[in-house]
């Protein structure tokens, strides 16, 4: 059987990447972005030399449970990078916040924002508890790839990848139209004094986001890119996604199922997220899961063929 360098998913995968690069590249000439590319290049690097080896891997018939999950981690790395200058492109066009609409909301539903923080702020071990899980979120879609890969669950992980990155491509575009960037920068914006107690979003960085609204976008470097997103929450997306992926694998799902429930009590406190933000993030979750399952009902005829001509390595066979 002839070595394949490229699973079904793999071309899904590298197909959104090219997408979004392309997105970049014909739109942000048209705007005030300017980037250091010089400060991405160790990234770019670092995702071509884990591409060579999982590549490497794949040709020379070497453990295909590490080619995987190492070819799956250079297209993450890529994509999230490529990603966030995408919802800087977003960003660019300065449309109203939709924050006080989202505050009203969640007041409509009879959902106190500040009363919730303080209630799980109120203990300090707790709210220590919950701002680690919340800074949890990108580790664990680590681990879950490389859980899958080295386990060989290889349809799983085509599934949970492609619904992260459909996920984020998705809450990128709704917060493109109707952008927020959460209920701790709005009370910030209306005079909030800073809390005595611990949050992952710090009242500096809020106030950069404010500020990044006002304009104009500053030259963008490695380090100083950050999340900008509001409504609809993508740490929602992950803790659900992370939860799919190891769902039934022993130990790691149980830990990821208990993990992530304290991830999406702290979103609102730790992210300073409006509950409506979790709520559509939900929806936008749900929707990318049932996308990615529809780009994986179809396989290569090559990859079908092989897995008809020999049934037994169905559950080892890359999807």
């Amino acid at each position: 059987m002839p070595v394949r360098l490229l699973t079904h998913g793999d071309f899904w995968r590298i197909g959104v990447i090219a997408a979004c690069s392309a997105l970049f590249g014909l739109a942000a000439p048209f705007t005030s972005i300017r980037v250091e590319w010089m400060t991405l290049a160790p990234i770019f690097l670092m995702a071509a030399l884990l591409t060579v080896v999982a590549v490497s891997y794949r040709a020379l018939g070497r453990d295909e449970g590490i080619a995987a999950a190492v070819f799956v981690v250079a297209q993450i790395i890529l994509y999230s990078n490529i990603a966030v200058l995408d919802n800087y492109l977003g960003l660019e066009l300065r449309r109203p916040l939709n924050d006080a609409f989202l505050a009203r909301v969640d007041a409509a539903v009879g959902l106190d924002w500040w009363a919730y923080v303080n209630w799980v702020k109120s203990n300090g071990f707790v709210g220590q508890l919950l701002t680690v899980a919340y800074l949890s979120s990108l580790p664990q879609v680590a681990v879950a790839v490389i859980v899958l890969g080295f386990s060989k669950r290889f349809d799983r992980l085509d599934r949970f990848t492609l619904a992260f990155m459909f996920s984020s491509v998705i809450t990128i575009a709704l917060w493109t139209a109707f952008p927020s960037f959460g209920a701790l920068p709005l009370r910030y914006a209306q005079g909030l004094p800073e809390p005595t107690f611990f949050l992952a979003m710090t009242k500096d960085a809020a106030l950069k986001l404010l500020s990044l609204h006002a304009g104009p976008t500053p030259v963008l470097r490695l380090e100083d890119l950050t999340g900008l997103i509001g409504c609809p929450s993508f740490h929602t997306a992950l803790a659900i996604l992370t939860v799919y992926a190891l769902w039934g694998t022993p130990y790691a799902g149980t830990i990821a199922i208990c993990v992530n429930v304290l991830v999406i009590a702290s979103i609102p406190a730790d992210g300073g997220h409006h509950f409506a933000d979790v709520a559509v993030g939900t929806v936008v979750t749900l929707v990318s899961l049932y996308l990615a399952d529809i780009a994986m009902q179809r396989r290569t005829a090559f990859e079908t063929s092989g897995v008809a001509a020999n049934p037994a390595h169905l559950r080892d066979f890359p999807a």
